[in-house]
């Protein structure tokens, strides 16, 4: 059986795949991308706390690939920029809480700015 830490660790990898191999001309499809992957997530944690911790169980390969790359955006982002929220997830709460249409005028890095409550 593997660990659990193996799972996550080919869930890395993979995010880290994603990222190689994303065209970057496309910045507005990528801030649709991250609204839509940082809903996904705060979903799950929502999920979570309904059920008890079973959210790793319940969730789906799509799901938690998607999660993950919100995840990985962010990390990446508060490594390199300075960030006025408080975590991640209360960052990642403010992307997933913008909507789909409005990701159509704002660039990746306008999101991310707005995210981190610099703007």
């Amino acid at each position: 059986m593997k660990s659990v830490f193996s799972k996550y660790t080919s869930c890395a990898l993979l995010v880290t795949l994603a990222f190689t191999l994303a065209p970057t001309a496309q910045a507005r499809d990528h801030s649709e991308r991250l609204i839509q992957s940082c809903h996904e997530l705060v979903g799950i944690y929502a999920k979570r706390d309904e059920k008890n911790l079973l959210a790793g169980v319940t969730t789906s390969v799509s799901e938690a690939l998607q999660a993950g790359y919100c995840m990985g955006v962010l990390d990446e982002y508060r490594r390199h920029d300075r960030c006025y929220s408080s975590d991640w997830f209360t960052q990642a709460q403010k992307v997933a809480g913008m909507s789909v249409d409005y990701s159509k005028r704002i660039s990746l890095n306008e999101l991310l700015e707005y995210s981190c409550e610099r703007s």
